[in-house]
Formats: C-alpha cells, sequence, structure tokens
C-alpha cells in the first residue's frame, strides 16, 4: 500500500511540475505588483525553509523568466532567487529542470492550441535564461544548461511561427542561436582545413 501510496504522489508530483501555471499571455496581462506579491512570498517560504526548494525555485523562476516585456526586473529577482536558493548546484538543478520541460514541449510538433501556448512561454522562459546566464557561463553548472540549450538545435514549428506573430507580435530567434552566441560550438581538432 506505501509503495502505491508513493507511486501515485510521484505521478501527481511530476505532472504538475511540468505544467505551467503562468503563460506568458497571462503574466502580461497580470498587475506587476501581484507577480512580484507571488515572487517574495516564495523567496521568503525559500528563506524560512518552509517547503521544497526546488519546486518553489523552479515556480518562481518560470514566473520571472516567462516575462514577454521583461517588466518586473528579471536580474533583480533572478539574483535574489540564486541567492536565496542556499547553492548553486540547487538553483542549477531547477534551471536544468525548466530547461528539459521546455526542451521537451518546443519540441513536440502538434498543432495543439494549448500546447503553442506553452511553447510561446518557453521560448521567452529560455531567451530571458540565456540572457540572466551570460554573466554565469564560466560557472560549470550555469555552462551545462547553456550547452544544452545550444545543442538542442531548436526550430520553431510552423505554428509556433504563426502563434508567436498573431499573440505577441515578435519574430524570436531560436534560443539555440542565442546560446551558440554566449558559448559557440568549437570545431573538432582534425577539422583544420
Amino acid at each position: 500500500m506505501k509503495f502505491l501510496t508513493t507511486l501515485f504522489c510521484f505521478a501527481f508530483c511530476f505532472s504538475a511540475s511540468a505544467e505551467l501555471e503562468y503563460h506568458s499571455e497571462r503574466i502580461k496581462t497580470m498587475d506587476i505588483e501581484v507577480l512580484q506579491q507571488i515572487i517574495y512570498k516564495n523567496i521568503k517560504k525559500l528563506e524560512d525553509k518552509d517547503e521544497a526548494p526546488e519546486l518553489l525555485i523552479k515556480d518562481s523562476l518560470q514566473i520571472v523568466l516567462a516575462q514577454p516585456d521583461q517588466s518586473i526586473g528579471i536580474s533583480a529577482i533572478f539574483d535574489q532567487l540564486r541567492t536565496s536558493s542556499g547553492s548553486d548546484k540547487k538553483f542549477a538543478a531547477a534551471l536544468s529542470s525548466i530547461t528539459d520541460d521546455a526542451l521537451a514541449s518546443i519540441k513536440n510538433k502538434d498543432k495543439n492550441k494549448d500546447l503553442q501556448r506553452a511553447q510561446n512561454t518557453y521560448v521567452y522562459i529560455l531567451n530571458n535564461m540565456l540572457g540572466e546566464l551570460q554573466k554565469l557561463k564560466e560557472i560549470s553548472h550555469y555552462k551545462t544548461i547553456i550547452e544544452q540549450i545550444r545543442d538542442a538545435n531548436l526550430r520553431f514549428s510552423d505554428h509556433l511561427i504563426a502563434h508567436r506573430l498573431l499573440n505577441s507580435m515578435a519574430e524570436s530567434e531560436s534560443p539555440s542561436k542565442f546560446a551558440a552566441t554566449i558559448i559557440p560550438k568549437k570545431d573538432p581538432w582534425w577539422k583544420f582545413w
């Protein structure tokens, strides 16, 4: 019985953590003060060690990084979350989890409108994340995340491109291309000609 309960809890937590609670379209319409309150409540819980830090960090980062217009000061909150997490390892684990979810979502070629909304949000998340990680690219945990995004060779489906143009009026570059500007891919040593 304990095994089934544990399995159910794990499945529920996993499915809940893969879902985006706040899409970029929703965030765009929300009051900045409300968003800041949500994030600062999570930071307070982190500092008080009230809940599991990984989930709090991930949830807060998804809200902060999903900003289409970067209106709530991403850099300051990103740095505060990094400090409140207690270690670069925990913080990088949360970023890595978000990256895994984002890459899986963007690579999905389904035509579902909800998926396109999530993909659009993940494009903002990855590009904003890379913008913040530029200054941390020498730290191995973060360098690995940048390289993972770079090596994913993300290409937007026609449906996602249309969705972005319709809802965001934005044509953004692939996060993989952005990551390649931060840490360029080196040619193998044997390609010298």
